[in-house]
């Protein structure tokens, strides 16, 4: 197949490659930007790394070109070169300007493909980056023009292990904001999930995995409910990606163990995550290791609900303590049951929390403000 030239003008042709239709953080990120670009500024293109549910919603919902390649085994040297060359094909088929990897996996693939065909790449770096993983490593050697860190606590990960010095960019992840009173969201998430007018709900919405800290939360959880009648744990989410699927029954069990069983509910993965995060009197981000962003505390603020979180990793670039939330040492389940015991007893802290935050993400973490920054970098790497 003959190569053709990258277009002078007109849209940027951009083919995002996620190794992952299922949506995760990293997924939920690649899909506000699809469907944020102004089609006069970026036409969009996406290539899954397997089947799943954002193929269907990518291709009807957003009516964005599609492809979907075999999930290939890091394995097998003989998947990763086919893999490689029909994102090559499709570079050329559709004069891609420029080939977006999601996250490290993503870029091992597309990162080379791009390089193939003449691109330019670029990656948005979802994890933090150090030498003792593998993959991050190995993606960090292949050619970029541009990584795009959802941190400073992610870039500074990525600096270290990335040789080449590639241009190394902070983009926060951005939130889509709702536009619906939050009392109409509050109400419909609330008879959504079973809670009665006067319960005081504090939940948390992750999928189920040990690094998340819901074994913390369900301990601090229990110094609230043996003290408080009125108020009950909401542990939101599922297992995702096939990752530590006992970890569910092994919660229940601790429920069960610490004797609140009764009043915790397991919703299971749920669709409606911003109608069920504005239910709640407060959101907990309980992660017991340092994370590179955290999606689910903007998403929190974003539906005004008041959060407290984990001190670690990035979560300082997103919140002020004592300003939007409250912050309390990762693995202390004592100092979350106190945090959580405080903000039962004081609405007026709730409600200031809870107000601040929703202003915070509207300045700093709207999805649109995201997508126009990368938007400028895109045309920035094409110099137009």
């Amino acid at each position: 197949m003959s190569m053709t030239a990258p277009r002078p003008d007109g849209p940027i042709r951009v083919l995002y490659v996620s190794p992952h239709a299922v949506l995760g953080g990293a997924e939920r990120i690649t899909m506000d930007l699809i469907a944020g670009h102004d089609r006069a500024v970026v036409e969009p293109s996406v290539c899954f790394l397997g089947e799943g549910p954002l193929v269907e919603r990518c291709r009807d919902g957003l009516q964005v070109p599609t492809t979907v390649l075999p999930r290939p085994r890091l394995s097998s040297f003989g998947q990763r070169r086919r893999t490689v060359r029909a994102i090559v094909d499709l570079v050329r088929e559709q004069r891609i300007d420029i080939v977006h990897s999601a996250m490290a996996w993503g870029h091992a693939f597309g990162g080379r493909a791009a390089a193939k065909a003449g691109r330019p790449a670029v990656w948005f770096q979802h994890n933090r980056a150090s030498w003792g993983s593998p993959v991050e490593v190995a993606a960090a050697l292949v050619r970029a023009r541009r990584i795009f860190a959802n941190s400073a606590f992610t870039a500074a990960g990525q600096h270290r292990v990335n040789p080449r010095r590639t241009t190394i960019t902070v983009v926060h992840c951005g939130t889509t904001l709702p536009t619906e009173p939050r009392e109409a969201r509050r109400e419909r998430g609330r008879a959504a999930l079973g809670l009665g007018e006067e319960d005081f709900a504090v939940g948390i919405a992750a999928r189920l995995q040990r690094s998340k800290g819901h074994d913390v939360l369900l301990r601090a959880a229990a110094s609230l409910l043996r003290v408080r009648e009125a108020a009950r744990l909401l542990v939101i989410g599922g297992s995702l990606f096939d990752l530590e699927p006992e970890y569910a029954e092994e919660l229940k069990r601790l429920a069960a163990s610490l004797g609140i069983a009764d009043r915790v509910t397991f919703t299971g993965f749920r669709e409606d995550i911003p109608d069920c995060l504005a239910a709640l009197d407060v959101v907990v981000h309980a992660s017991i290791h340092a994370e590179s962003f955290g999606l689910a505390l903007i998403e929190a603020m974003a539906a005004g609900t008041a959060l407290v979180a984990a001190d670690a990793g990035a979560v300082r670039e997103i919140v002020t303590p004592g300003v939007d939330g409250l912050l309390v040492p990762p693995g202390d389940h004592e100092a979350l049951a106190v945090a959580l015991l405080a903000l039962y007893d004081d609405r007026e802290l709730r409600w200031r929390l809870a107000r601040t935050g929703e202003k915070t993400v509207r300045e700093r973490f709207d999805a649109a403000g995201m997508t126009r920054r990368v938007e400028a970098a895109y045309a920035e790497i094409l110099q137009r």
